[in-house]
């Protein structure tokens, strides 16, 4: 386990959590609160889920997408929880598992 003092500065306090990468080491990772909606056509970088597939997880009630526009602007940016993507990612491991 890596700790953020052997990271960062000591005045620097950053959340870090262990993420194995595609290489398979361990990589200190510090995870967003929320992360933009994939553009059609890639995945997210985090999970590796595609926009279609974020919003089915919201249409079953698994996660609540976060929306937001300027008054007066047609656009706006949609933002995906990263903690409730992990929770359910986690269950449905925990579910296979068994």
């Amino acid at each position: 386990m890596i700790s953020c003092e052997s990271l960062h500065p000591a005045s620097v306090r950053t959340p870090v959590s262990l993420f194995a990468n595609p290489a398979g080491s361990e990589v200190p990772f510090a995870k967003p609160e929320t992360f933009r909606l994939p553009k059609s056509g890639q995945r997210d970088p985090h999970f590796g889920l595609s926009r279609s597939g974020i919003y089915e997880l919201e249409r079953m009630g698994v996660i609540r997408l976060i929306r937001l526009r300027k008054r007066g602007n047609v656009r706006r940016t949609t933002l995906v929880p990263f903690d409730q993507v992990a929770a359910y990612i986690r269950g449905v491991g925990n579910e296979t598992a068994r």
